[in-house]
């Protein structure tokens, strides 16, 4: 469409769209921004604010962004966060030796079986 056949209050909106700021400078910026800032927004809702008050914050600094937004974005990242803790878990567990029952047992009955020369001493102590 032509710019002359937009009437007036079209070529309004159409400049006010074009002065409209940019969300983030680059495709990911407002995830790779929450993942930076993860550690003080957990601060900020531990104390009781809310992801409105963030995103206000926040914008006030220049970057736009909802709360709906800042919410999906933190809430993916912890969960995020979570899951690398799972998964590093699970293989440290995997590369631990694994002991055989027949080797637990073993273990067990040295631990738990007294030793002879004690034993001889508690029945010496007993006896008295």
């Amino acid at each position: 469409m032509n710019q002359s056949e937009l009437s007036p209050i079209e070529k309004a909106i159409a400049r006010k769209i074009d002065k409209t700021k940019d969300k983030a400078s680059k495709p990911g910026y407002l995830r790779t921004l929450v993942a930076k800032l993860h550690l003080r927004i957990e601060a900020a809702l531990a104390r009781g604010c809310e992801y409105d008050d963030l995103a206000e914050s926040i914008a006030e600094s220049g970057v736009k962004i909802s709360a709906a937004t800042l919410k999906q974005y933190h809430t993916e990242y912890r969960r995020s966060l979570n899951e690398e803790a799972q998964d590093t878990s699970n293989t440290v567990k995997s590369i631990l030796p694994t002991e055989q029952p027949e080797e637990i047992e073993e273990i067990s009955e040295r631990v738990n079986k007294p030793n002879q020369k004690q034993s001889a001493i508690d029945k010496l102590f007993a006896s008295k």
